[in-house]
């Protein structure tokens, strides 16, 4: 049996308040996502929503992605150790993850991810059956087929940054009808135009998407099942002095790609690519700062708020979605806030629940939803 490994939950706590303060942007006004730097333009929003693309903005999706892969490959191991068969009990567990991923996206968030792990942990599943390198070398060419399709369109900003600066696209009729009802407070015709959102970018009907997913999640799932069962995670403490200077050369590139989106003005749409290599190098290095301060006990003390939340991150990402949805719907707050107040909530949310998971974990082991999950994945 596998001991749980406190900087692993640790990393999921704070990918999870990184991911609330991704998602919270979207769910208060999904139309920023054109070009969020014209559409909150007083100068601290601006600052406040240039931090987030440097430091968090698809910098801890990569890590959640990472600890799902790491997951799984924990539970298999876990599973084949009592002499059971793991595939069927985890493509049971991707089933349940499906159905709960499918439920929130209707109802609550059209950016639900969960849906998306399920999909992707199907086909994931597999590459427990073969031997370690084949699932090193699946993520490689998964992640090399991705820069050859990232690279030209990288290469035309790099070379040309003025013809994609940043400009405000006028709105289509249906987004304007979209700001209407999302603002309404009508809430059976918000959550009918949430659904409808969803159901077009659903992973299993959409082949763009679903594409877009195995490219870009994919290679650090199966990552992570490659680290769990080569255990290097534990390379990492045992080489101190050269992870640290991998992580600060890839935090330096990572957070430079990034700015370099920032400094030129390049708009929101042509500077995905950029932004996603910074996060993903980014990240990396959080993951070695974090397992490397994890060797020091007083630090590992002060980690142990996002240590709990890490514990029952499935819960709280649901949790997240349904007090978001209460604060930007119920009161109709959708595009009524500045950034600056937007994450003053997204704060707000965060506090409460490190307060809620404090007082919970002293009566429970397990998040509630995490306890349906884990009913559903054993059967018992």
């Amino acid at each position: 049996m596998n001991k749980r490994i406190d900087s692993i939950d640790i990393l999921r706590g704070m990918s999870i308040i990184g991911i609330l303060f991704m998602n919270i942007v979207g769910f208060h006004m999904n139309e920023v996502y054109t070009d969020p730097l014209v559409y909150f333009n007083s100068t601290l929003d601006q600052w406040l929503y240039k931090l987030n693309i440097i430091f968090i903005h698809n910098s801890f999706y990569p890590i959640f992605a990472f600890l799902f892969g790491f997951g799984l490959a924990i539970m298999a191991e876990n599973i084949k150790g009592r002499g059971g068969n793991f595939i069927p009990v985890l493509y049971r567990r991707m089933a349940a993850l499906l159905v709960f991923g499918l439920l929130h996206g209707f109802f609550l968030f059209y950016g639900d991810i969960l849906n998306v792990y399920a999909v992707i942990g199907f086909v994931a599943i597999v590459f427990l059956l073969f031997p370690n390198s084949i699932t090193l070398i699946a993520a490689i060419i998964l992640i090399v087929l991705n820069m050859m399709r990232a690279l030209p369109s990288m290469f035309a900003i790099f070379m040309q940054p003025d013809f994609f600066g940043k400009e405000l696209v006028s709105f289509e009729t249906s987004q304007n009808e979209w700001i209407k009802v999302m603002s309404s407070g009508n809430l059976s015709k918000i959550i009918q135009y949430n659904s409808d959102f969803f159901y077009q970018g659903f992973a299993i009907i959409n082949p763009g998407t679903t594409l877009s997913y195995f490219l870009t999640i994919m290679p650090f799932i199966l990552l992570g099942m490659y680290v769990k069962r080569a255990n290097l995670l534990k390379e990492i403490t045992e080489h101190k002095v050269t992870m640290f200077v991998i992580s600060i050369v890839f935090a330096f590139v990572g957070i430079t790609l990034k700015y370099l989106m920032i400094a030129y003005e390049i708009n929101a749409m042509a500077s995905y690519d950029f932004i996603y290599y910074g996060g993903v190098l980014l990240s990396i290095s959080y993951i070695i700062w974090v397992t490397l301060l994890c060797e020091y006990p007083a630090i590992k003390k002060l980690f142990e708020p996002f240590q709990r939340m890490g514990k029952m991150s499935f819960t709280l990402y649901i949790m997240q979605s349904l007090l978001m949805f209460i604060v930007f719907y119920v009161f109709r707050q959708y595009g009524q806030l500045s950034i600056a107040h937007v994450y003053l909530v997204a704060l707000a949310i965060v506090l409460f629940q490190m307060i809620f998971t404090n007082i919970y974990f002293k009566k429970f082991k397990q998040g509630p939803l995490e306890w349906i999950w884990r009913k559903i994945t054993y059967l018992k």
